[in-house]
């Protein structure tokens, strides 16, 4: 467990936090007496609290239905929760390697950001375990395009003073497509009915290609009720078609916050299986969505192939129907 925060009191920083969250309640939609934001609230064996604010945790949960416990503060510098929390801890702020450098510190309500030390670099789409060396120089024939910098090595291109050769080479697809692109279209309008031209311009055989992203759209018409079990049935396809490896990148592009995450796998300690679809439900809660979000996310980063294949199986199972 992550170390606690301070049990003896507030900071009055904390203090004020937390007069403004009650009157942020106060102020809030009510239905039935109660609040409408469910991410508002935990639950605590059979009771429903209000989670604690923003650079808090829990000392002590309430033992009234949708009241707040006693809430302490996170040690700045060391702990932190970056929003309304229901965890009794706080989370322990990151540390910067020893071939990092630390670009913002950490306070009660955010974590640490480090970087790369000046000379090394860890590509923004890798799990930064270890800075990489940049390349210092360009191989024979080239020049520097782009410097290296924290996320990026070194940029090299064909120098300025290369022979015509080089840039013959750079030219001559260029032509090669464009003299492409005049045929087809030449071709599309002189010889619709010819059989050559249409397996040349249409090729009915060909892959979608998995970089344009899918839009999708319940295939028969049904009243919410019924489109939120559908919606939620497809969860399972997410976990298992999205890489495990990439699943907490997954879950940052839907911005669900550290504390989130958190909660979900102390939950769900021994079930790495709900620990995700339990993710998936609180982002629901928080954020209300659909199928589409989900996949705009991975083709957001980059997970073209995943995306695909849960809207081809979602198509075929007759639940969605493709409208782009």
């Amino acid at each position: 467990m992550a170390p606690r925060g301070e049990s003896t009191g507030y900071a009055p920083m904390a203090k004020l936090t937390l007069c403004f969250f009650c009157i942020f309640l106060l102020a809030a939609p009510i239905t039935n007496g109660l609040p409408l934001s469910s991410d508002l609230y935990y639950q605590e064996g059979n009771i429903r609290c209000l989670r604690c604010p923003a650079g808090t945790f829990v000392e002590k949960p309430c033992t009234k239905p949708d009241t707040i416990g006693e809430c302490s503060s996170c040690h700045t510098g060391s702990t932190y929760s970056e929003g309304p929390t229901g965890l009794d801890h706080c989370l322990t702020c990151l540390r910067c390697r020893d071939d990092q450098e630390e670009v913002r510190p950490c306070t009660a309500t955010q974590n640490a950001e480090c970087r790369c030390k000046k000379g090394t670099y860890c590509p923004i789409d890798h799990p930064c375990e270890v800075c990489l060396t940049c390349t210092e120089k360009c191989p024979p024939g080239q020049e520097l395009q782009f410097p290296c910098n924290s996320t990026s090595d070194s940029q090299c291109g064909p120098a300025e003073s290369g022979s015509w050769i080089v840039w013959l080479w750079l030219v001559l697809p260029l032509l090669l497509l464009v003299l492409i692109v005049v045929v087809l279209c030449k071709c599309r309008k002189q010889c619709k009915d010819d059989l050559c031209c249409v397996l040349i311009t249409e090729n009915p055989g060909r892959e979608e290609n998995p970089l344009i992203p899918v839009q999708l759209a319940f295939a028969r018409e049904m009243d919410r009720e019924e489109q939120e079990t559908i919606f939620r049935q497809t969860w399972d396809l997410f976990v298992e078609h999205v890489p495990m490896e990439k699943w907490a990148q997954f879950m940052r592009s839907l911005r669900l916050s550290d504390n989130t995450v958190w909660e979900a796998k102390e939950n769900n300690r021994d079930n790495a299986r709900e620990q995700n679809i339990a993710m998936l439900r609180a982002w629901y809660q928080q954020n209300p969505g659909d199928v589409n979000d989900l996949l705009a996310s991975l083709h957001d980063i980059n997970l073209h192939t995943p995306a695909r294949t849960i809207a081809s199986i979602l198509v075929q199972k007759g639940d969605y129907v493709e409208i782009n």
